[in-house]
């Protein structure tokens, strides 16, 4: 497993669609009605409403437009997930329903973007080809601890009948383990649902987790053998994203966009 992690460090390409710049997995691009982009803070795209925030709500709106627009998409049908840091994971049935609180979503609905935001949380993309369907998962060091990755995909078999072997799932830019240093407790957590402490470096006063090698060993769990990490550490490359546990309230916040065509 951890071999075919190392090989599959290619499998992402820079994207550019304008202004909008942004990673790609290349599992992904050889299905032509899945639209996805990991994006980074490249023209100060935050695309992120968020409490402390330095960011007038009217910026974030012009930066969802401009995304859905230079990606061909209908910002008029975009749909952003309000994040609580939960295990909640919403199915998306019909254009009408209201979107509650929650940290994953899927859905078989065409033309209805999706888009969660992330400032150092792990966002994940999840597509099944054979039943057409997907979905977007947040994943904080709290929705980890939940196993919130895992049971958007049990989501995924009860409510579309897709088998784990039939998803591919891209796991995007998010903190990496060098500077996610977290307190004892937060690390137990973490290695209990994960039921293993490769996650951990515990050489520093305090722990330090993988929390994407974390999301990728309950996905492997769940039964997906496809399964894309990307190396990008949004703490380690702050040029290239903003990072909460660096910024502080100052960080906007990237995204994951995804849309049936």
């Amino acid at each position: 497993m951890f071999f075919l992690k190392k090989l599959q460090k290619k499998e992402w390409e820079e994207a550019n669609c304008g202004p909008i710049k942004g990673w790609q997995c290349a599992e992904f691009l050889k299905h032509s009605n899945l639209k996805h982009l990991f994006t980074g803070k490249s023209n100060d795209l935050n695309l992120g409403k968020h409490q402390p925030t330095i960011f007038p709500d009217k910026s974030v709106d012009k930066n969802r437009e401009t995304l859905c627009k230079n990606l061909e998409l209908s910002y008029t049908s975009l749909r952003v997930l309000p994040l609580t840091h939960s295990d909640t994971v919403f199915v998306l049935e019909n254009e009408e329903q209201e979107i509650p609180e929650a940290d994953a979503i899927i859905t078989h609905l065409t033309n209805i973007p999706i888009l969660v935001t992330a400032a150092d949380c792990v966002p994940i993309l999840l597509y099944c080809p054979d039943k057409k369907i997907f979905g977007l998962v947040h994943a904080g060091w709290r929705g980890t601890a939940m196993s919130i990755a895992e049971k958007a995909v049990i989501a995924m078999q009860e409510n579309y009948l897709a088998r784990p072997s039939q998803i591919i799932a891209a796991i995007g830019p998010a903190i990496g383990q060098k500077n996610y240093e977290v307190s004892q407790e937060v690390a137990d957590v973490i290695v209990q649902a994960t039921e293993s402490d490769t996650i951990l470096n515990t050489t520093g006063s305090k722990p330090k987790v993988d929390l994407k090698l974390a999301n990728y060993l309950q996905l492997d769990r769940a039964g997906i053998i496809k399964i894309y990490s990307s190396e990008l550490d949004t703490a380690g490359q702050n040029s290239l994203f903003y990072s909460h546990r660096i910024q502080g309230k100052r960080a906007g916040r990237q995204g994951l966009i995804a849309c049936l065509l």
